[in-house]
């Protein structure tokens, strides 16, 4: 009795997100190489090429590490900078005190402080420089700086600084000597090579020599179907997902009215052009944005 003409299923696999595209092609790529290659008239050559172009897609996935980075950097200069305006704002409200010992602290401390202001509108790596240089001295007027209350706050601003170095230290760790090309790019070159393989499979089974070598093949490409579904299926649910988590939270974006707006990017390159920190600092640039840390020539 002759099997029912099979066909191989594509899994849509375009529209994947790029971590559940190379985890399908390397399920497809283990069920091929577990087979009979001659009797699916696939070469080595084949293979080998298909797999290298698996392998770079995981170069690639490993190389996004930068850009978590770079998010978790971005995420650190906002506590800074808020933990910055509370210092700064602290000062400026007790030069008005009541109560003449904190007007007296708030005197010394602007005073002290002047070259610093608007720090939080610098490059960030310069930030992170004037935050050492601002510590440095504000260790100088402890009593200053208890008697305003700052302490728990300058300790933060400590804390905050020295892991944002650290951040950036690892960021830069993480960046791989070669160039690797996108995933824009690399992905069609994995599917195109797994065409190849999966025409060779369709046309064995089409022109098998006898009845055990097509069921043999049928009974892969049943495997290879049943995997093509399994991933789209979860391709669809976690598109879904996300869909109802961003109509949850409201709004096109998934933004909340209240949500903080992203930073407008009050940075400027570091090295770049515009007054220091005791002239208010110059019009905010917004590319730092995107890649802070990043040193100027």
């Amino acid at each position: 009795m002759k099997n029912k003409r099979l066909k191989i299923v594509g899994s849509n696999s375009v529209r994947f997100d790029n971590a559940h595209h190379t985890g399908y092609h390397r399920a497809l790529y283990d069920i091929v190489t577990a087979a009979d290659k001659q009797k699916l008239h696939v070469t080595d050559e084949m293979l080998k090429e298909w797999k290298q172009c698996i392998s770079l897609e995981e170069d690639i996935s490993r190389e996004t590490a930068a850009s978590i980075y770079t998010q978790q950097l971005v995420e650190k200069d906002k506590e800074r900078d808020t933990v910055l305006s509370f210092i700064f704002g602290t000062i400026d409200v007790n030069r008005h005190s009541a109560i003449k010992a904190m007007q007296d602290a708030s005197k010394v401390l602007s005073l002290t402080l002047k070259p610093y202001r608007q720090i939080q509108k610098e490059g960030f790596t310069e930030e992170t420089a004037l935050v050492v240089g601002m510590l440095h001295d504000l260790d100088k007027y402890s009593a200053e700086v208890m008697q305003l209350g700052l302490n728990a706050s300058i300790g933060q601003l400590s804390t905050l600084n020295t892991e944002y170095e650290k951040l950036l230290v690892q960021r830069r760790t993480s960046e791989t000597a070669s160039a690797l090309p996108p995933s824009k790019v690399a992905r069609p070159k994995t599917d195109e090579a797994w065409d190849a393989v999966a025409d060779q499979i369709y046309a064995s089974y089409l022109f098998a020599a006898t009845d055990a070598d097509r069921d043999f093949i049928a009974h892969l490409i049943t495997d290879i179907n049943k995997t093509s579904s399994d991933f789209k299926e979860i391709h669809n649910m976690t598109t879904a997902q996300r869909a109802a988590a961003k109509k949850k939270k409201g709004g096109k974006d998934g933004k909340k009215p209240s949500d903080p707006k992203k930073p407008d990017s009050g940075k400027k390159p570091d090295g770049g052009g515009g007054k220091k920190p005791d002239g208010g600092g110059g019009t905010p640039k917004p590319d730092r944005e995107e890649d802070p840390g990043e040193d100027q020539m």
